[in-house]
């Protein structure tokens, strides 16, 4: 399983997620409750190598979130997005999120800075969340 589809099978998780909408990559359609999930990139934040010749490197991937949903009810909507990166913490404390690295003990993913990022005429508007994960990988 690809890293990409670890974080789509593991998003759908979330008890609000509504189950009947899609979730694209790459790509929001504009109707209400459907999401994309948008790769950012990876960073090396540090490298170390060992006398044997092991390395460790310490990496970070981003990922922007969107939600469509209906402006009808902004504070559902804003609640729904405190919710969902509460529910990122704590399944990263537990240990539910995904594995990306070698050293699952050392992993954690957050969610930030979740807004509503653009609001539309049709009476719909697109929220946007970062989901950060950190882990380490050997080589």
């Amino acid at each position: 399983m690809t890293n990409l589809t670890k974080m789509r099978s593991w998003l759908k998780t979330f008890p609000q997620w509504d189950k009947d909408c899609d979730l694209h990559t790459d790509y929001t359609d504009a109707l209400p409750g459907n999401s994309g999930l948008y790769p950012l990139g990876a960073e090396e934040i540090s490298r170390q190598e060992d006398v044997l010749g092991n390395v460790t490197v310490r990496c970070r991937y981003r990922f922007s979130l969107c939600r469509v949903a209906g402006l009808a009810d902004r504070l559902a909507n804003a609640q729904w997005l405190l919710d969902f990166q509460q529910w990122v913490r704590q399944q990263s404390a537990a240990g539910a999120a995904p594995v990306f690295g070698d050293d699952p003990g050392s992993e954690k993913i957050w969610a930030e800075k979740g807004k509503l990022s653009d609001g539309s005429q049709t009476g719909t508007g697109k929220y946007t969340v970062t989901l950060i994960a950190e882990f380490i990988k050997q080589y």
